[in-house]
Order: structure tokens, then sequence, then C-alpha cells
């Protein structure tokens, strides 16, 4: 009797000790209960982790919308092109720029360059009628502005909430500027169409081929290249991108004849000078290392025009395709150019003279032999060349006194 209750309490034994390991393999084994459950915790902290980072970005990008700092920024690629992620401006003060808040209603962040001051002007403090910047630190207000807008180069910023309406990337990853038209009832696209990410320009050669960045047929004898051109476009570019927006000369490009080319109010030294020496002068305005300053591209023309048409604003979206009152054309001047900024009525969101005056020189080409300029001149009418018109006809080794240009600027 005692030798089978001491089998079974073995017996009992043996199993008890199955079973406990039988319970520690499944609690502690590799896949066992507390590796699972640890797992899971991983995954779910992960989980709420990639949650809240995806609503970060929909946070930001709907603050960028708001603020006119960035929306949309990147394209879709183009099949076998290589994905760009595009750095982003913080909203904060770094090495380059300072974070300046506008007196809009709801105050946007403005990258302001260092080396510049933000204008304390009545009238040049939001972005919404033009933020206005001036080189040099010291502060620019209503006592001793009439001084600072004669001798201190002046810029506009312009947002851009989606990037990609001003570039588009073809089959081969290239970038090409996205050029518009503009008339009272629509924006049309100029020269290019775009299918699944892929940009194609319509025509490259013969009248009437916007495009840019491109070269003209004697370009090659007056040390611009495509390649130069392809690395300053894709600069500034790669600048709109991370800052959601660029900076627009607010007068056209003055003391052009002098070794140092302004962006100044009443200079008269506006035109008489080819597109060559007008593209080169534009690199030395304003420049210091946290800023890059160059002729406009026509993308950022039309980047310009784009925001005074979608403003909301029913004159500032007329201006855009008829500057009726808006410039000095034909009968307004004795059709002689006037000093830059010297008429009031002549600025829109604080940019003056994008209508009329002297023909603004851009980097666009047109066909194989000409480069465009925009917005008419003071022989024109201002129904038939508007801020946004186009005109070409001459090759860049041509000089006239109502052949003009302006600047652009980006960090």
């Amino acid at each position: 009797m005692h030798g089978i209750t001491l089998i079974a309490l073995v017996v009992t034994i043996v199993v008890l000790l199955i079973l406990a390991g039988i319970t520690i393999s499944l609690v502690f084994s590799e896949n066992g209960i507390i590796s699972k459950a640890r797992e899971a915790a991983e995954k779910t902290n992960q989980a709420v982790i990639n949650e809240q980072a995806q609503m970060n970005d929909v946070t930001a990008a709907m603050e960028n919308m708001l603020n006119g700092t960035g929306g949309s920024t990147t394209p879709e690629e183009p099949e076998g092109c290589p994905a760009e992620e595009f750095e982003k401006w913080n909203g904060t003060s770094d090495e380059k720029v300072n974070a300046v808040q506008s007196t809009d209603a709801e105050p946007i962040t403005v990258p302001v360059p260092k080396g510049y001051t933000a204008s304390k002007v009545t009238g040049e403090t939001t972005v919404e009628d033009g933020f206005v910047i001036y080189e040099g630190e010291e502060e620019v207000n209503d006592t001793n502005k009439d001084t600072a807008q004669t001798t201190r180069n002046q810029f506009v910023w312009v947002p851009v909430a989606d990037p990609s309406e001003m570039y588009g990337r073809d089959e081969n990853c290239k970038k090409w500027g996205k050029l518009y038209n503009f008339d009272e009832s629509v924006i049309t696209q100029l020269n290019w169409t775009e299918e699944d990410g892929v940009m194609s320009i319509t025509a490259t050669s013969g009248t009437g081929s916007y495009r840019e960045p491109d070269v003209v047929s004697d370009d090659s004898s007056n040390s611009v290249n495509l390649a130069q051109l392809e690395t300053e476009f894709n600069n500034m570019i790669a600048s709109v991108e991370k800052y959601g927006g660029f900076y627009i000369g607010r007068y056209e490009t003055g003391s052009l004849s002098q070794e140092e080319a302004v962006v100044v109010k009443n200079n008269s030294d506006i035109a008489n000078q080819t597109w060559y020496t007008m593209y080169n002068k534009s690199k030395g305005v304003a420049a210091n290392s946290n800023v890059t300053t160059t002729m406009i591209w026509g993308c950022q023309w039309d980047a310009v025009m784009r925001w005074m048409y979608n403003s909301g604003d029913a004159e500032k979206k007329t201006y855009t395709y008829d500057s009726t009152g808006k410039g000095n054309y034909y009968g307004a001047n004795e059709n002689k150019p006037i000093p830059t900024g010297s008429n009031d009525a002549y600025a829109v969101n604080n940019i003056y003279d994008m209508a009329g005056n002297v023909y603004d020189w851009t980097i666009e080409a047109d066909g194989t032999g000409s480069r465009v300029r925009r917005g008419g001149n003071c022989y024109d009418s201002a129904s038939g060349f508007p801020a946004s018109g186009r005109d070409f006809h001459y090759y860049p080794t041509y000089s006239s006194s109502n052949y003009g240009s302006r600047a652009a600027l980006y960090m």
C-alpha cells in the first residue's frame, strides 16, 4: 500500500515538473507570453509614434498653407527618377535667416535673411500686401523711410504655397520651369503638359517655345551654358521648397552702367545694356554669404502673378491681365521711362513697375534666339502688354532704352 502511494507521489511530482517546464517555456521562451507581450507593447508604441508623426506632418502642412510658407511641396516623381526630399525650414531663426512675424490679421512667420532687416514702415509689414526687407541691419520706419528707399536694396517676399506649381521633372529627371498665361477667366499652362508626374515641353524651337532653363543660339560665345543655368535653377527651386517662397526686387534693377547694380527707388540707370550684362549684374546685387541674387526666372515672375491673381482682391487680379492705370504706358510720360518707384500708383503688393516702363528681361528662353521680356514698356498699351505679358523679338546681345531687368533673391 505504501509502495503504491510512493509511486503515485513520484508520478505526480514528475507530472508537475513537466507542467512547470511547459509553463516556464510558454512564459519566458523567445516565443513566450512575456516576449509576445513585450513585442505587442513595442508595436503599439511604434504605432503611436508613427501616428503622431503623421499628424505632425499634416498639421505642419496645414499651418504652412495657412501661413503662405509652403504646402504640398513635392511633385509626384516621374518613374525612374530618384525621389527628392527637400530640407524644410522649421520657422525659427538659424545661421542664415531670422524668423520675423508679419502683422497680417493672422501673423505669418517670414524668413528674413541675415544682413537684412524687416521693414517697420506703415504698409510694408504684411505678407498679404507685400512684406518688404531692406539690406542692412539699421531699422527702417516711417521716420527714415525716404532715405532708406533710395539708398538701400529692397525686396518683397513672395509666398509659394505649392512649389510644384513652379516646376516639374521630365522623363529624364530634368527640372523645367512651369510657365503660364493669365486672362480674366483662367490661368492656363504655357508650352508644357504634365501627366502622371512627368512634365513635357511642347516645343523647344520656333517662336513661342517658351521654356527654362535653356540656352539660346548665341549663348555659347558669352559664357552662359546650359549646365550653369540648370544648376542655378535647381538651387533656386531647392530654396523655394525649403522656405516656401522667394524675394523679388521691389524695383527694376538700377545703376546698370555702374560697377554694382542696385534695387532702390528713383534710379534712372535701368536700361541700355545687353541681356548678358544685366544677367551678370544681377548676381552682384545685395550679395552676401546668406543670399543669392539673380535675374528673375520666368516661373518666378508667374508665381508673383499667381499670388496676385488668387489673392481674392479684384484689382490685383485684374492687374495681371489688364494693367490699365497701373503702369507707365504709351502716352503716360511722353513715352519715356520713369525712375524706379517714382509713381505709387504703379505698385501692387509693394512691387513697382512690373507693368510698363521698361521691359523686364528674364532668364526664360524663347525659340533659339531670344530671351523673354515681361510686362510691356512705355511704348505699349496696358491692355495689350499687361504685367503678365511676354515679348521676345531680340537676341540677348541687343540693348535698348526700353529694355531693363528685375532681380530676385533667395537664401
